[in-house]
Parts: structure tokens; sequence; C-alpha cells
């Protein structure tokens, strides 16, 4: 629990940046903790596009390199 009471510290510094970095840092941990956040992970169908991609430059490397 060392970081929270570093970030209400941060909250009470008298730098005004550091202040409201902290704040919504703050906030946006609160936030994300009562929130029931559900992080769904990466399928093959989302990255075929970027894989494609590669993959053409990949064969247009070869072939540069190859002729």
């Amino acid at each position: 629990m060392g970081n929270k009471d570093q970030i209400k510290e941060n909250m009470k510094s008298n730098d005004p940046f550091i202040k409201g970095m902290y704040t919504d840092l703050y906030s946006r941990i609160k936030d994300y903790e009562e929130t029931q956040s559900v992080i769904e992970k990466m399928k093959f169908s989302d990255a075929i596009g970027s894989i494609i991609v590669v993959g053409i430059i990949a064969v247009f490397l070869a072939y540069v390199v190859i002729s």
C-alpha cells in the first residue's frame, strides 16, 4: 500500500502540476477499481491485417534481395 500513500502525499503537493497529475491518477485508479473491467486477450483475428502487411513486405524484400 506504499504506492497509495505516495499518491495521496503527492496530491497535497504545493506544485500545481504534481498535484494535478497525481489527483488525475488517483481518480483514474479509483474509477478502474470501481468498475469491473474485463480485459480481453488479443486474438489472432485481431492481428491478421498486420501479419499480412508484414508478410507482403517480407516477400517484397526477399524478392529484391534475390533478384
